[in-house]
């Protein structure tokens, strides 16, 4: 089968990005265009700037200089304007990894976003979503004769040589102290996920933990301000704000922290039926997570016993802290049985099976 796979998404960033082709590759062959700098094959087509409209109509060359051409896929929103553009003669499969309704969206731009990928998703044959909550309310607010399949954000961070762990060891000695238990949020300084109230309620963990809050991510602007002013008015010195930092040093840090932070705003349905691949990169590095109370992620925590929804932050974490050798191995039974090469079987068996049925 040859197939065309369209994305927006910048590939060297892009965890299911990259999981959508490794999946479709097993299917037939695929031919991509992405955002990216980094060559992946001479059938993955890279286009170098965030000019959108040129995208769009590189796009929808790309795929009518196409030959035989099977299967269109095409990856979220932006993407979606393409399939409006071409004629119906192929299986079009979209991949909806957000969810948004148009009620909810405030800005002009996001509206027709949502117009834009409600038509597409009336014209496409397959659409997959990130998890079964989402796939439940897409059925619900689309009206859908059929539910979407669900393709889960499992994710594994990787080094990029064998020799990076020596040196991110000298790197962080600073940070990796022995007496200390180690949080890790890989949100920042975002206000919008409430860190400002794990900051503040840091202070009320068990006196008897000596504890260190290590916040990875965007910290400019105000949010990186209003947490600095937090430090300061409640004296609170064990927090390390570090900012954006490569795909190398977070493995590091997270493989030699204790808990992980997944934490998502309440306001929207992107939010509130996240579908968190952070949650998997802690979890695939052996730690239990501390998590807000979004439906998918407190589902998660209670159904298999990985971690704590807790919008207090602090409850959970001298929960977990309490019975971490219980949580921590709950953790590893999970990702014995849940790993991302299963996950992507269990994606790639349903999309045949589907593409068959259409195609007979």
């Amino acid at each position: 089968m040859n197939i065309a796979l369209i994305s927006y998404g910048e590939y060297d960033y892009d965890g299911r990005l990259r999981e959508l082709y490794n999946t479709f590759s097993k299917i037939g062959t695929v031919n991509m265009l992405s955002r990216g700098n980094k060559e992946c094959s001479n059938t993955h087509i890279l286009f170098r700037s965030n000019n959108y409209i040129k995208f769009i109509l590189e796009a929808i060359r790309f795929v009518k200089k196409m030959e035989d051409l099977d299967i269109l896929v095409l990856d979220n929103r932006r993407a979606a304007l393409v399939g409006l553009f071409l004629k119906k003669e192929n299986v079009v499969i979209q991949d909806c990894r957000e969810l948004y309704d148009i009620n909810d969206v405030k800005h002009f731009v996001g509206k027709i976003g949502c117009i834009i990928e409600k038509k597409m998703i009336e014209k496409s044959d397959i659409i997959i979503c990130a998890n079964k909550e989402r796939a439940e309310k897409m059925e619900e607010l689309f009206d859908l004769e059929r539910k979407p399949i669900v393709f889960e954000n499992l994710r594994k961070l990787k080094y990029s040589s064998e020799n990076r762990k020596e040196t991110l060891k000298e790197k962080y000695s600073d940070i990796i102290k022995k007496d200390e238990i180690r949080i890790i949020s890989s949100s920042g300084c975002s206000v919008d996920r409430t860190n400002d109230i794990l900051v503040k309620n840091l202070k009320n963990i068990n006196e008897q933990y000596k504890t260190r809050l290590i916040l990875v991510g965007e910290n400019s602007g105000s949010d990186y301000e209003t947490i600095k002013k937090l430090l300061k008015d409640n004296e609170i010195g064990n927090v390390t704000i570090l900012g954006k930092i490569e795909q190398d040093d977070l493995k590091y840090l997270i493989s030699n922290s204790h808990i992980g932070v997944v934490n998502y705003s309440s306001v929207g349905l992107n939010n509130s039926l996240c579908a968190s691949g952070k949650l998997y990169e802690f979890m695939y590095e052996g730690i239990p997570v501390i998590t807000t109370s979004n439906l998918p992620l407190k589902n998660i925590c209670e159904e298999y016993g990985v971690g704590v929804a807790d919008d207090t932050y602090y409850k959970g974490i001298n929960e977990i802290i309490c019975n971490y050798d219980m949580y921590v191995n709950n953790v590893l039974n999970f990702i014995k049985y849940n790993t991302v090469e299963k996950n992507n079987e269990r994606f790639i068996s349903t999309i045949r099976k589907e593409i068959n049925r259409i195609c007979t």
